[in-house]
């Protein structure tokens, strides 16, 4: 099996405050190491916000259902200024939860953890009654669902006091399992 990774940047992005990665058309996220990302933390020592958008081409990726303590770690990678994170389509693959806990682990500012376990195209079209969600699988409601449980399981309890952890799922408005 090939991992694919975020290639390494090894020049610095020194005023680099905010940064968006938008992974899409890769028709297996499963093998996409999510991890690697940090290397874009540790180029950028300025950064304060990051958000990244998956687009996911289908859901069958491996579910990571196992100990804590199998999950990997990168010592000595602070990341001092990183606030605010948001992570879009996130589920509980192995690499994924290792790049939410590893953020959580080592983002010494962080102020706000953003999680949502729907696809990005699905978010709630606001607060107006008259208006529905785009329409969602329920098989992607499931998986939703399942993502939320593994958050609780696997991410908030690494979650600091002084930071606040937005868990976001399919809207109970328009979609309910």
């Amino acid at each position: 099996m090939q991992i694919l990774n975020a290639p390494v940047a090894s020049s610095k992005f020194r005023h680099l405050k905010f940064l968006n990665i938008y992974l899409a058309g890769l028709h297996s996220h499963r093998d996409y190491d999510y991890l690697s990302l940090v290397s874009f933390f540790d180029a950028s020592p300025l950064l304060e916000k990051f958000v990244l958008l998956v687009s996911r081409v289908q859901s069958k990726y491996d579910w990571f259902e196992g100990d804590p303590s199998s999950l990997r770690q990168m010592s000595e990678h602070r990341h001092r200024n990183l606030k605010s994170v948001k992570i879009s389509s996130f589920c509980p693959q192995k690499s994924m939860l290792e790049l939410a806990r590893h953020i959580l682990e080592n983002a010494t500012s962080l102020e706000c953890l953003t999680l949502d376990t729907t696809p990005i195209s699905h978010r709630c079209s606001g607060d107006m009654l008259d208006r529905k969600c785009p329409p969602l699988e329920t098989e992607c409601i499931r998986d939703a669902h399942k993502s939320n449980l593994a958050v609780r399981k696997y991410i908030e309890g690494k979650v600091n006091s002084t930071v606040k952890l937005n868990l976001l799922g399919p809207c109970s408005r328009c979609y309910a399992l």
